[in-house]
């Protein structure tokens, strides 16, 4: 210290000295203790991520982007749904959504929100940054707290995944080069107008909210992970999913287009938890969930929400003579650059031999809604997905119509075949049709999907489309189109 400025120091300012440097010897304590908890928090991540062996997908989002797409979207389904605003059903959520929040495996700092919607269909989903609905009907479905539970840790995994972001990465990066990408997403004031324009929304019946088999696979890893660290029985969301689908077929169809069941989903998720510990009998029940699901049921019944949009989109055919799209049992051949096929000849072939082809009825078809006929098209699947095998690219190809028409439901299991020597798939779905019936209410469609192996890793598939109440007087006719298919 300067001889000069000893006059100026005081005894007392050697006390404040002292406490300045106590003081500050507290606050480096408490810096290292916060330090070390970032640290823990950081290492369990990396541990439990590895763990689980997930990773999640390629996405041109920030985390903050997430949650900005997120909140403008939830605003919008709010104006849209009929949300359930009773104090104890939505406190009650909120307190199970955020207790298992805190066992997420990934980075979960997002602005946490479970809503109720007041509808009976059994159903629930999840938009970026964390905004988490669950129906009505899946609560007052679900027998104890667990499954509940897990119904609402599935969708925080979709949540910490980010699977609405990572498609709609995927959906820009196929219309844009990657650097004009870049300048878009820095501008975040933008960023919805310009998602819009693109055609990408996260709405209610936005494609982006059905999801893949494989993120369904992802969601059910997070979501059995957080039941077994939040203390609940691991195994109660692959528990409901089963209970739902047998006793519930009828309210269950949306749920399972939005959720499509990956393949042997129990088997995948009994499997999954052994690796997660040691075993615990966890936790099945509360009162607090029983005394939800009273009121709930003691409410008036609740609506179905339905599908407006999407129903008004399909169109109507209007009145159908039958004899105007009955099949004749005479056939012709038709050549396109990729195959040959035989048709009935009084149907028509609507497309051109480089593209899309559709065979149908002239009355079959109506506001580009096909009611009676047969949609022939190629299909070239991604890369990295798996095998390049034709029962991977034909899952693929499901996935993608069901997004792009997402009342599509497989029925049953898809079979391997064979189709003039090549290996190829069959798989029946059903969903509405484009006509209606006396009351005005769309009536049920039942599609035959038929897949064919190209040689270049591609795929060549049919579709085959009908009422349901005459889908098998049609089914020689379109047999008979599969085995005059050729490859060319």
């Amino acid at each position: 210290m300067r001889q000069d400025l000893l006059h100026l120091f005081r005894p007392q300012d050697g006390l404040r000295m002292e406490v300045g440097i106590m003081n500050n010897r507290r606050m480096v304590r408490l810096l290292l203790a916060a330090c070390l908890c970032v640290t823990a928090a950081a290492v369990y991540g990396v541990e439990a991520a590895g763990q689980l062996n997930l990773k999640p997908g390629f996405n041109l989002f920030s985390q903050q982007q997430d949650v900005d797409v997120g909140r403008q979207a939830s605003a919008d389904a709010d104006k849209q749904l009929p949300l359930l605003n009773d104090v104890q059903v939505v406190r009650y959520i909120n307190d199970l959504g955020r207790r298992l929040t805190q066992q997420e495996p990934f980075s979960a700092n997002y602005p946490w929100a479970f809503k109720v919607v007041n509808t009976k269909d059994i159903n629930a989903f999840a938009l970026p940054g964390g905004f988490i609905y669950v129906y009505r009907g899946a609560i007052e479905a679900a027998e104890n707290e667990a499954q509940l539970a897990g119904v609402i840790a599935h969708e925080t995994g979709h949540v910490v995944m980010r699977h609405g972001t990572h498609q709609a990465s995927q959906m820009m990066l196929a219309q844009a080069p990657l650097s004009i990408l870049g300048g878009l997403l820095g501008q975040s004031g933008s960023l919805m107008g310009q998602l819009a324009q693109m055609g990408i929304g996260f709405g209610v019946n936005s494609v982006l909210l059905h999801n893949s088999r494989g993120a369904e696979s992802q969601a059910d890893q997070i979501g059995t992970y957080v039941l077994y660290h939040a203390g609940y029985d691991p195994g109660a969301m692959a528990q409901f999913f089963q209970i739902i689908e047998q006793k519930y077929p009828a309210q269950t169809a949306q749920f399972f287009s939005d959720h499509p069941n990956p393949e042997n989903r129990v088997k995948a998720v009994n499997a999954e938890i052994p690796q997660l510990g040691p075993p615990v009998r966890g936790k099945t029940d509360s009162q607090e969930f029983q005394a939800v699901k009273r009121k709930l049921l003691g409410m008036p019944a609740a609506p179905g929400i339905g599908q407006p949009e999407q129903q008004a989109s399909a169109g109507t055919v209007g009145t159908v003579s039958r004899g105007d799209v009955i099949p004749s049992g005479n056939f012709k051949s038709y050549d396109h650059n990729a195959y040959r096929v035989s048709y009935p000849d009084n149907w028509e072939v609507l497309g051109d031999a480089n593209s899309a082809v559709t065979i149908a009825p002239r009355a079959g078809i109506s506001q580009n809604a096909v009611a009676y006929g047969a949609i022939i098209n190629g299909f070239q699947p991604e890369s990295g997905r798996g095998t390049s095998s034709v029962d991977d690219a034909t899952h693929q190809l499901l996935e993608d119509l069901r997004q792009g028409n997402p009342n599509l439901r497989v029925i049953g299991r898809d079979e391997g075949i064979r189709v003039n020597g090549r290996p190829g798939r069959s798989v029946e779905m059903t969903g509405p049709s484009p006509l209606q019936d006396s009351n005005g209410r769309a009536m049920r469609e039942h599609d035959w999907l038929v897949t064919v192996e190209r040689s270049d890793g591609s795929i060549s598939y049919l579709v085959f489309i009908s009422p349901e109440q005459d889908f098998r007087e049609l089914l020689p006719t379109y047999q008979n189109m599969v085995r005059s298919f050729q490859i060319r």
